[in-house]
């Protein structure tokens, strides 16, 4: 399906999703209707159960995401009154990704700046290419990086890595990436995708109520209003047919089939 004009394409492909950013003749930069669509582009992938994972990618060789589309900021970001409602879509946004009770894999190829940040930083997990540039641009631009985007960038890097790259505005190559542990694991261009299939196999073949439990546990351990929820989720796979299975599957040495339910 595709959204925002066809600059935003949700595909599914088996057990994965595919969120692409569609605008390679200008390095995927995320225009404002991007930002919008996303959620429904999301909420269309998880919406199908057959779906085990969602991949979110750049169209092109060159980048995942180069930012966002500074061309706009003129009307959609040029002041505090304006920014708030640009930054609301954005938060939207990135909650599609985060709330997902699903893994969410960011496959970054190229240049990952600014908004490929932002997107990137709300996935679970992070697989770039050797050659891959990282950065936050606010410091060339004069912008405020809002709250949100920072604290979670803050969670995963440590806060002299996000005050670095803030402080500086450079770009972070792939290695520093995955020293600051932003990245999961740098491979070859040409192993990407096939990286990423490989993971995704793995995935679906592990229980998924065991991953929404362990994202929202996750997100607990730094939010304790979350606790009663992750607890909740916790309890549910413990009660599920997929923890008898696993136990069965155990027992007779075979590979479990997951339902999730």
């Amino acid at each position: 399906m595709e959204y925002a004009g066809g600059r935003l394409i949700a595909a599914q492909e088996g057990s994965i999703g595919w969120i692409t950013f569609n605008q390679p003749e200008r390095l995927n930069a995320v225009r404002r209707d991007m930002w919008d669509d996303l959620p429904a582009a999301v909420a269309s992938l998880t919406a199908n159960p057959q779906t085990r994972v969602i991949v979110v990618k750049g169209a092109g060789d060159k980048a995942f995401i180069s930012g966002a589309d500074i061309a706009e900021f003129e009307v959609q970001r040029h002041d505090a009154a304006s920014n708030r409602s640009f930054t609301a879509a954005v938060t939207a946004a990135t909650s599609s990704l985060i709330e997902a009770g699903i893994p969410v894999v960011a496959m970054i190829n190229g240049f990952c700046i600014g908004g490929g940040m932002v997107i990137a930083s709300a996935c679970d997990i992070r697989i770039c290419s050797e050659g891959s540039r990282f950065g936050v641009p606010a410091g060339k631009l004069g912008l405020g990086y809002e709250l949100d985007n920072l604290a979670r960038l803050q969670s995963i890097v440590g806060r002299g890595i996000a005050m670095e790259m803030l402080a500086t505005a450079r770009h972070f190559s792939a290695q520093e990436a995955m020293a600051a542990g932003f990245v999961n694991r740098i491979v070859p261009p040409a192993m990407l995708e096939s990286t990423i299939r490989e993971m995704a196999e793995q995935i679906a073949m592990t229980a998924p109520l065991s991953f929404a439990a362990a994202k929202l546990a996750s997100r607990a351990a730094i939010d304790p209003a979350r606790q009663d929820e992750a607890q909740s989720a916790i309890d549910t796979c413990f009660d599920s047919d997929d923890f008898k299975e696993g136990r069965a599957a155990f027992r007779d040495r075979r590979i479990p089939t997951f339902a999730g339910k």
